[in-house]
């Protein structure tokens, strides 16, 4: 690893439990899909082991050898949200509602959740956000184009980011009252998440990488993470299963984005991020929580499918672009790579 000091496990277990309250704090909460996910202890227990084991065995992946490009995070962020196929079926038959199939597929939500959805808020934001508090590195927001992290890195950007994401969490729950317990819980449970892991001045000592499963650790996660598989590819909704064609189309995806990340990947970078100090919340942290509830409760009075549009339109979007981005960033690394 990068630092000369490995942390412990214990260590580590602290951080890999901050990357996981994140990661559905991002992917779940925002858009009410488990909007009281941390006030009910049994789905809390769920869905934290498992986006966080999704989400540790694609870190581990992405920076086991290096640190990776934006595009290599995006292809294992895409793998991370093929579980849509398997575990869920929504892919398949989303329950929302049919789009465009293809194969089988619901080419619209596949877009949506494949491309953008997963990528971004169940892993690459997660993975940004706690590098920002939590350690002494500034890698993934380094690897958007410098124009994006350039404005990553405001103050005023992000209080637009997170009212506009109070606008849509409240139209999507529909309820004042959910609206509030749903975002008050998941920014108390990630802010002293956030506190225990910076206790001892923890962001101080490591880089990302180093706070991320070594090889040993990752392959156990890796058990973990194929035992869910094993449980609940025949017991949840088992009756939306597409005919063996649709598990065909299914698996070409698989095997065409691990070749992506693979090829990604082979250019990673070894040297280590220059030391940058750890982001913190300022003394106006709770004025701006007691605003971000308001405007989530009063948003939760407006339709529900204005933030439904929202979403859609803009994880389309930037899903597409993601795909066809980091394609050609593939193919030109290749090229320059044989023709050297």
């Amino acid at each position: 690893m990068d630092s000369t000091e490995e942390p412990q496990l214990r260590t580590k277990l602290i951080f890999w439990l901050l990357l996981s309250v994140l990661s559905v704090a991002l992917a779940e909460v925002t858009v009410a899909s488990a909007p009281l996910a941390f006030v009910n202890p049994v789905e809390a227990a769920f869905l934290l082991t498992f986006y966080g084991s999704h989400l540790l065995v694609f870190a581990w992946l992405a920076f086991r050898r290096g640190w990776p490009s934006l595009a290599a995070l995006w292809f294992a962020g895409v793998l991370f949200g093929l579980y849509e196929f398997y575990i869920t079926k929504v892919l398949w038959s989303p329950p929302w509602g049919d789009s465009i199939s293809i194969g089988h597929i619901d080419i619209i939500s596949f877009i949506v959740l494949a491309f953008f959805w997963h990528p971004f808020m169940a892993f690459i934001f997660p993975l940004a956000v706690a590098e920002a508090g939590g350690t002494k590195s500034r890698w993934v927001v380094d690897q958007f184009p410098a124009r994006v992290s350039g404005v990553l890195r405001n103050r005023r950007t992000w209080l637009l980011v997170l009212g506009t994401g109070a606008v849509i969490h409240g139209l999507l729950t529909g309820s004042p009252g959910v609206a509030v317990v749903s975002m008050g819980s998941a920014l108390a449970v990630a802010s002293l998440t956030l506190f225990w892991w910076r206790r001892g001045d923890r962001q101080q000592r490591w880089p990302l990488r180093a706070l991320l499963p070594n090889d040993r650790q990752g392959r156990w996660i890796a058990v973990l993470l194929a035992a869910q598989y094993v449980v609940f590819i025949p017991t949840w909704t088992p009756d939306r299963m597409p005919p063996l064609a649709g598990h065909a189309v299914v698996w070409v995806l698989y095997a065409t984005f691990a070749l992506l990340l693979w090829l990604a990947l082979r250019r990673t970078p070894w040297t280590e991020p220059q030391d940058s100090p750890a982001g913190w919340i300022g003394p106006g942290a709770i004025a701006m929580i007691a605003a971000l509830l308001a405007i989530s409760a009063l948003a939760s009075l407006g339709p529900s499918e204005i933030g439904s549009v929202i979403v859609w339109l803009v994880a389309t979007i930037v899903g597409l672009g993601m795909l066809f981005g980091s394609v050609r960033h593939v193919l030109r690394d290749t090229r320059e790579a044989h023709s050297r």
